[in-house]
């Protein structure tokens, strides 16, 4: 693999297949996911077949997996519309991501206590990566879904991303001698979101007044710095990319009154599409290594170990039992395929990467942290599958559904009828 030649052909062989795993995932409602682990773990035992050591690539792991969190969550946050009429859902998804976090990590946490000989305190740490579901898998999974319950998906599930980091980074920083844990998590909570809405409104006007060329990867390149910094200071760093994706996608809701003065709706809309299209390929490149990866490099000694597997399952009953229960409670209505939707996978990988090598110890077998993995993309798959929708269905009802909690406006000028102009139909999603 010293030839750089031979690892371009590789990684360029990585990317035709992750696009037809996509390409596939589309049409059989298989988490892409599950091809790319599976693809590194086929690579783990062609290598080892021919009596060739596999490369040490897990010190890259934690890099990638960084970096994809940081655009996927950029990722999500464009795809997510604000209208008035949308605040029950947004309430539902900050409630039930708080609440099913919290419900399921202390269940995991009573099962690791009883099976792996752990303290219940360190229990409930080593828990928190089982616990939060992955952005980075459901945000590309639920383009069938229909509209009102794909955003509920996309936002649950960043904000379960973003409330999970919160509480793992709280977890390993101790607070000062004068505060208590509740004190800590409410003042970085607060600082967070003051900090990154003061940031988000910052950058959005300044990129909108950059005329060269050169600008997009540089403001990744700020937003990537930000999210660094705030997270080596052990802030919610996350918030900060959350809040400027969606500043910059509505911005008829964020920028009013004199503050709509200081945009041009045709240059956000012009510079939004060109961001989203920027993002999304960056995603899909970064999600494709990283799961790559980790199947090459993942443990497989021990992985079809009956207890392992047992483990896994008592966690995945925990996962979709509190899971359908808190839904049935915050949503009311239908649940179904939201209750089968909880797969777990970047940031599970992430945070039980960091507990090794901040502890220096393993939490619990990576056989677990497998199953779990592979176990919940299975679930959401069937889910999917029973849903029973198509992407022809979406378009349909967004054909037909003329109510303003669908309408889009995605920024393409040409769309707009004669007399109507981007304003009247921002104004229109407030309406």
């Amino acid at each position: 693999m010293d030839n750089p030649y031979v690892v371009i052909i590789f990684a360029s062989l990585l990317i035709v297949f992750s696009y037809i795993f996509t390409q596939i995932s589309k049409w059989t409602k298989i988490p892409s996911v599950i091809f790319l682990i599976g693809t590194g773990v086929g690579a783990q035992f062609v290598v080892k077949s021919m009596g060739m050591e596999v490369p040490n690539l897990s010190q890259h792991l934690g890099l990638l997996g960084v970096v994809g969190l940081m655009m996927i969550v950029l990722e999500g946050a464009l795809d997510i519309k604000i209208h008035r009429n949308k605040l029950k859902i947004i309430l539902s998804a900050l409630a039930t991501s708080i609440i099913i976090l919290g419900v399921t990590n202390t269940l995991i946490a009573s099962i690791l206590f009883f099976t792996q000989s752990a303290d219940f305190m360190d229990a409930f740490f080593y828990a928190i990566p089982l616990s939060v579901v992955s952005s980075a898998i459901v945000i590309p999974s639920v383009h069938t879904l229909i509209p009102r319950k794909k955003e509920f998906m996309i936002l649950e599930a960043t904000l379960s991303d973003i409330f999970g980091i919160m509480l793992f980074e709280l977890w390993i920083v101790e607070p000062n001698v004068d505060q208590t844990y509740v004190e800590a998590i409410s003042w970085n909570i607060l600082i967070s979101i003051g900090v990154s809405v003061l940031l988000s409104y910052f950058l959005v006007y300044v990129f909108l007044k950059i005329k060269t060329e050169i600008k997009f990867f540089l403001f990744l390149a700020i937003l990537a710095l930000l999210f660094s910094i705030g997270e080596y200071l052990h802030y919610s760093a996350l918030v900060i990319i959350l809040v400027f994706g969606l500043i910059l996608n509505n911005t008829h809701a964020f920028f009013r009154g004199f503050l709509k003065k200081l945009i041009n709706l045709e240059k956000v809309a012009e510079i939004r599409h060109e961001f989203m299209i920027i993002t999304l390929e960056s995603s899909f490149l970064i999600r494709t290594f990283f799961f790559v990866v980790f199947g090459l490099t993942m443990n497989l000694e021990g992985l079809f170990n009956p207890e392992a597997i047992i483990i896994a399952v008592m966690v995945m009953v925990v996962i979709f039992l509190t899971r359908a229960l808190n839904l049935k409670v915050f949503i009311q209505s239908d649940i179904f395929p939201q209750m089968l939707i909880a797969p777990r996978g970047l940031v599970t990988i992430l945070l039980f990467q960091k507990i090794v090598e901040h502890y220096n110890i393993i939490p619990f077998s990576e056989a677990i942290l497998a199953w779990v993995i592979i176990g919940t993309n299975l679930v959401m798959m069937v889910g999917l599958i029973s849903s029973g929708s198509s992407e022809d269905d979406i378009l349909r009802i967004n054909a037909t559904d003329g109510s303003s909690e669908e309408i889009d406006y995605d920024g393409d000028l040409s769309s707009l009828n004669e007399n109507d102009t981007p304003n009247s139909v921002e104004g229109s999603q407030l309406d």
